[in-house]
């Protein structure tokens, strides 16, 4: 499941986290993965960095199949969930490929920050894409929404909102012809949490958490399997 960002600030990396975390008690396993070549922050995200355990850089002499189950246990975790983070620039692209497709096989959910690119989006069986409502925010959101039609891979939209905002989520999916399947609100509860490192989607209830669930539970595309959640 890959989330991707159509300009900086809009919560991808949150949105991402917290996915893993909802699907995690339904599922089992989980993982996170810093997917974009210049991230590198997740597990600050998921406020894990203070853990020990494999990351991006420790990949580097890896070479062909990489065991899924192996790779997993060596990630540092939260309950169910493990995150994969840091940068891999400098990576073979096949090493990268090969990391997310092991863990895919092993876990009831894997979610892809993508970041603002759409590489390896070609790997994840759907996508999200999360845009804003404003001039820049739409112009950004075009040029990604485009990208991702011509993927032709199943995608739904969260749409960024605030107080004042120039057009509605629904006016957005219509323009970038995606399915609206949730908005992402500003919660300072978010800051607060992290302050605390509890990770994003950790509460049981909250508009963060509420979107996640919904996403989980929307069949956008043909597997099914990670659909349960709140079953």
């Amino acid at each position: 499941m890959g989330v991707i960002g159509a300009s900086g600030g809009l919560g991808v990396s949150t949105l991402a986290v917290a996915l893993a975390v909802r699907a995690g008690p339904h599922v089992g396993a989980t993982v996170a993965v810093d997917g974009a070549p210049d991230g590198g922050a997740l597990d600050v995200t998921a406020c894990l960095e203070h853990l020990p355990g494999v990351r991006w850089p420790d990949l580097a002499a890896a070479q062909g199949g990489l065991d899924g189950a192996a790779l997993l246990r060596a990630l540092p975790a939260e309950g169910t969930t493990r995150v994969l983070a840091g940068t891999h620039r400098g990576l073979g692209e096949d090493v990268v490929r090969a990391a997310l497709t092991a863990l895919a096989r092993v876990c009831g959910v894997a979610v892809v920050d993508l970041g603002r690119s759409c590489w390896l989006a070609e790997q994840c069986t759907e996508l999200v894409l999360v845009a804003g409502t404003s001039a820049r925010h739409l112009a950004d959101a075009t040029g990604m929404a485009d990208a991702i039609h011509g993927l032709g891979c199943p995608a739904g939209l969260v749409v960024r909102t605030s107080r004042g905002d120039p057009v509605s989520p629904e006016e957005v999916a219509v323009h970038l012809d995606l399915p609206l399947s949730g908005t992402l609100r500003d919660d300072s509860r978010i800051v607060t949490d992290a302050d605390r490192a509890r990770p994003p989607g950790a509460r049981s209830s909250g508009a963060l958490a509420g979107l996640a669930d919904a996403l989980l539970m929307t069949p956008t595309s043909d597997d099914l399997s990670m659909r349960q959640v709140g079953a």
